[in-house]
């Protein structure tokens, strides 16, 4: 991968992370992909937690609410949300596990054009191959993102499922954030807290913070629980950014699947 397109990479890292509000930052992404992995359209669709398959194989919640660059293929995806049910490759979402994959790599172009997914919804739209992440954490679905080109395009590259991979641990984080508010972390131990202590070159009053900013506790309930205020919590913050080299409070809580 040459220097622009690790900047690029960086960039969108940066974006999944540091932009608070959700739907602009999916935004961002989807605009910010095209740099380094091209596309004609592409896509992320949420989990739904209130709807699930009417198919009892399938008790995963159905995707929703469409995001989409350029905007004018939100209407594809609202029409693939209608054959979702029928889409052969549905079954990988409902692994509950977050993976990158082309579609060529799972059924023959001859097999695929054949289905009503790819008649009904993305031939009409001129749209052949797809690169396919599925944002997954801790056993559960949260959301689908999909890269399209047209037939006469090259297929995706081998480096862009990589990146595609690479990408889909920062989504995981994101998108469990988004959902829950924070990590369920009800695993996490001393023992990896020890590790990070030792990583990272922590202070014992910068574990504490950490532990507990690992089990979803809120700064107000932090310094109740420690006895300091909300400046001097502030300060340890900061230390802990600077000794971890994250700039948010998302990629903090990122630390433990790391460590």
């Amino acid at each position: 991968m040459d220097n622009n397109r690790i900047g690029v990479l960086n960039n969108i890292i940066f974006q999944i992370y540091n932009i608070d509000d959700f739907e602009a930052m999916k935004r961002e992404v989807l605009y910010s992909l095209r740099y380094l992995i091209p596309y004609k359209c592409a896509s992320f669709l949420m989990a739904d937690a209130g709807k699930t398959h009417e198919d009892k194989k399938y008790a995963n919640p159905m995707l929703s609410d469409p995001v989409c660059n350029p905007e004018k293929y939100t209407e594809m995806e609202k029409k693939y949300l209608l054959f979702e049910d029928r889409d052969f490759s549905g079954w990988i979402l409902h692994q509950n596990e977050s993976s990158s994959f082309r579609i060529t790599d799972m059924i023959s172009d001859e097999k695929r054009m054949q289905t009503e997914v790819y008649q009904h919804c993305f031939e009409p739209y001129g749209l052949h191959y797809s690169l396919d992440l599925t944002i997954a954490s801790r056993g559960q679905l949260l959301g689908d993102l999909t890269l399209y080109r047209a037939r006469d395009d090259k297929d995706f590259s081998d480096d862009e499922v990589w990146c595609g991979r690479l990408l889909c641990r920062h989504l995981n984080a994101r998108f469990y954030v988004n959902r829950y508010g924070h990590f369920s972390v009800q695993n996490v131990g001393i023992g990896q807290i020890g590790n990070l202590i030792n990583q990272y070159m922590l202070t014992k009053r910068e574990a504490e913070i950490l532990h507990r900013i690992m089990q979803g506790r809120k700064n107000d309930e932090i310094c109740e629980e420690l006895f300091i205020t909300n400046n001097t919590l502030k300060k340890h913050l900061h230390n802990l950014y600077r000794k971890t080299g994250v700039n948010s409070r998302v990629q903090l809580l990122t630390l433990e699947r790391n460590g």
